[in-house]
């Protein structure tokens, strides 16, 4: 195992330079001025030497390659570097914004099991029923809706309409009802996902042997799915574990910006709006280490879930 993991981690390095240098290098060329950024319409009362100086203090007097082989090194020690808009460490911007948006996750990925198994083993018990088709069909239909679509129409219905909640204002924490909408938004982008997955992982079980052996024995239905399908049967959906984060991350841009919440959704779009190079960086850098680090989760517990598979083979692959 641990040759297996130091293998994996040889490969995510060079994954990171590649995304590092990309984004960088789209960043280097984008149009816009840091500068403008920081002093906006008092900028063209300086003189040109002080916007030299300032330049030179930014270090945007350099070249590319200088600039990027510095920035590379200061990430490679933890520094991000500080927000041009705001002076404060984009370190310290990730701290205060992860854990509100990692605890939206979890409770999204909590209602994706809550949810999205138990209607997938239905959809599979039920197969070309009525019962089976409506539900694959609304999962899909809810998938291709995109969420800054669905929000805001949620919000209309919800609010204005039935009046059951409240404006979203001011974030007031993790406890409250307002959490609900987001949550609920927030996983119902890759709920038609897990529903298939989910649904085509029992349909394969259940034609196996052994579970014909175990109906033969008299087993229950809830016996069966419990003890013999369930664990081969989520094979596929742990296996995309990767995706559905990516999801996750994608959702939050959005949700964070229409419900105020102060999460690394919002983070990410303030960066942008501003031109906020060193912002922009850090998020990106982490998002690629989040899906890295679920990719490489599933591949340490996957031979766990199939004994068939062990690290010497997917070693070998």
């Amino acid at each position: 195992m641990a040759r297996y993991l130091v293998s994996r981690l040889a490969v995510v390095i060079p994954v990171v330079l590649v995304v590092l240098l990309i984004t960088f290098t789209l960043g280097y060329y984008a149009p816009g001025d840091p500068i403008l950024i920081i002093y906006g319409e008092d900028l063209y009362r300086l003189r040109p030497e002080d916007l030299a100086r300032m330049r030179r203090n930014l270090g945007l007097d350099r070249p590319f390659w200088e600039q990027y082989l510095d920035y590379m090194g200061r990430t490679v020690r933890g520094d991000l570097g500080r927000s041009i808009a705001s002076k404060v460490p984009v370190n310290r911007l990730l701290a205060s914004s992860l854990p509100i948006s990692l605890q939206l996750g979890l409770l999204a990925g909590a209602v994706l099991a809550l949810l999205g198994i138990p209607l997938g083993v239905l959809t599979a018990l039920r197969h070309n029923t009525l019962l089976d088709y409506l539900i694959v069909s609304l999962a899909l239909v809810v998938r291709s809706v995109p969420v800054f679509v669905l929000a805001p129409l949620l919000l209309i219905l919800l609010v204005l309409q039935l009046k059951i909640m409240d404006v979203p204002a001011a974030w007031k924490g993790i406890a409250t009802p307002a959490v609900v909408l987001p949550v609920i938004l927030l996983a119902a982008y890759p709920l038609a996902d897990v529903i298939r997955q989910t649904r085509a992982g029992v349909l394969e079980v259940l034609q196996e042997d052994y579970v014909r052996t175990a109906r033969a024995k008299g087993l229950t239905l809830i016996l069966i799915i419990t003890r013999h399908v369930l664990r081969n049967a989520l094979i596929p959906v742990v296996t995309s574990l990767g995706l559905i984060v990516n999801g996750l991350i994608h959702g939050s841009v959005y949700l964070d910006r229409i419900f105020n919440i102060p999460g690394f959704g919002n983070l990410v779009v303030t960066g942008i709006q501003r031109l906020d190079f060193p912002v922009i960086l850090g998020t990106t850098v982490f998002s690629a280490l989040l899906v890295i680090a679920a990719n490489l989760v599933v591949d340490l517990i996957y031979p766990f879930l199939d004994p068939r598979v062990t690290y010497t083979e997917r070693e070998g692959r």
